[in-house]
């Protein structure tokens, strides 16, 4: 992976003025009543910046694959902004907010310079006995495709956070026999660099050893989508050409750390994959993939 530079930041107000307001609207510290309701959001004509576009395909090393287009795991680029507003609505505490993973369809691809269309919706927010779990679509297409892609978002508020990184170490070795290694990839610290400069999420714990250590983990941590972006391509590097990915984040990602892509085929054109730590103590992805 190639390192970014931190001037891709000039091109994310919007998503910096979200953060700034999540992180302003988290020290207050009031407690409101979460609603449920659908709400849904519909944003035209945008054109994300060229720039940062082309900044994430320098990161990942894939320029040569979406030329004329823009990977289709960049949609957060242009969508979070607007799906956090939706959540203010729902008085939602945007800091606790955990995504736990994402179900991303590609049904055409998405031209780098053509107006895109996209709509966000809540659908649902569940009140369960520990969490609140959150059920967000976000859909993106151009004037050719009305459905390019459709990205289904896991994420849950904990009722009670604290803590929540920490976990008793596991001894268990899983049983990778029936998998077979796609790749081993290195996640560095210029990983979570690049990955924040290029989405604007510039949460500590992916960029403070201090600060991560503070809220409980061992140290830095990758970003889930970053992660996400990184598996996908590393897939298509394999020679899988996806039309489907859905895939659970287990457990963060430490900054330095070595782990590997595996893979298990389920059917025809049907994979489960995992990423696995290098001693194959922790599984810190898991779930499929559908070939075209």
């Amino acid at each position: 992976m190639k390192a970014s530079n931190i001037t891709l930041l000039r091109y994310q107000s919007s998503m910096l003025k979200t953060m700034g307001q999540i992180f302003l609207n988290s020290l207050k510290r009031k407690e409101v009543s979460i609603k449920n309701h659908r709400l849904v959001s519909h944003t035209h004509n945008v054109i994300p910046h060229k720039k940062l576009v082309e900044g994430y395909h320098k990161w990942l090393e894939v320029e040569k694959n979406y030329d004329g287009s823009i990977a289709p795991h960049l949609f957060p680029l242009w969508s979070y902004p607007h799906l956090f507003k939706l959540g203010e609505q729902l008085n939602l505490p945007l800091h606790k907010v955990l995504n736990q993973g994402c179900k991303l369809k590609i049904n055409n691809d998405l031209p780098i310079d053509s107006p895109l269309n996209t709509t966000i919706e809540i659908f649902d927010v569940k009140d369960l006995p520990s969490k609140y779990r959150i059920n967000q679509k976000i859909t993106t297409g151009s004037k050719n495709s009305n459905k390019s892609i459709e990205a289904e978002i896991y994420a849950v508020i904990l009722k009670n956070p604290k803590n929540i990184f920490k976990k008793l170490k596991k001894n268990k070795i899983y049983d990778t026999s029936e998998y077979t290694i796609s790749d081993v990839m290195q996640i560095r610290k210029e990983d979570a660099q690049s990955y924040a400069y290029i989405s604007g999420d510039m949460n500590p714990i992916h960029l403070s050893q201090n600060l991560a250590k503070l809220m409980g983990l061992k140290g830095s941590i990758m970003h889930g989508f970053g992660l996400f972006a990184m598996l996908f391509e590393s897939l298509q590097k394999s020679q899988f050409i996806l039309s489907e990915i859905d895939i659970k984040f287990l457990s963060p990602v430490y900054l330095g750390s070595v782990v590997e892509v595996i893979i298990k085929q389920i059917s025809e054109g049907k994979f489960s994959v995992r990423v696995i730590s290098a001693d194959h103590k922790t599984i810190h992805l898991s779930g499929e993939f559908i070939t075209k």
